[in-house]
């Protein structure tokens, strides 16, 4: 299996930018709304029997180069639409990246916290069992002020 580890360039887009995709859009969608309206009439024209024959053809090639541009226009509309969710799909993996890059180091540092009191006590006994004892010795009570060497 072939992966490719690829470099992701991310900007993000400023106000001005957004405006004229926003403004694109409005006015791809009015061209599209004009283009099919077209497309009705030229349909209409070359159906009608009152359309003399000579007129005919050349109304349904209208309608067909009619067509073709506005599968132009969606195909470009699409096209931009693809590369505003690449663009917000580069963003959201940088940002895993990040997320993921900043998980890992704080993995790799142990744990700072406060033993658990049952932990105390066992580890106390342990020590004790050694020989040591965690506790100091009392100065008040000469039986248990033995020194450990």
């Amino acid at each position: 299996m072939l992966v490719l580890l690829v470099e992701f360039e991310y900007h993000e887009e400023t106000e001005a930018e957004k405006r004229i995709n926003a403004w694109r859009q409005s006015e791809r969608k009015i061209m599209i709304d004009i283009v099919q309206d077209l497309i009705q009439t030229s349909h209409k024209y070359a159906k009608s029997q009152y359309t003399p024959g000579a007129q005919r053809a050349r109304w349904t090639k209208l309608a067909g180069q009619l067509i073709w541009y506005k599968d132009q226009i969606l195909k470009n509309f699409t096209l931009e639409a693809m590369t505003i969710e690449l663009n917000a799909l580069k963003k959201q993996v940088i940002e895993s990246e990040k997320r993921r890059e900043r998980e890992s180091h704080t993995r790799n540092y142990p744990m700072i916290g406060f033993r658990k009191p049952e932990d105390k006590k066992a580890g106390d006994a342990e020590k004790a069992d050694d020989g040591e004892s965690s506790e100091p010795a009392k100065a008040d009570d000469p039986e248990d002020a033995k020194e450990i060497a």
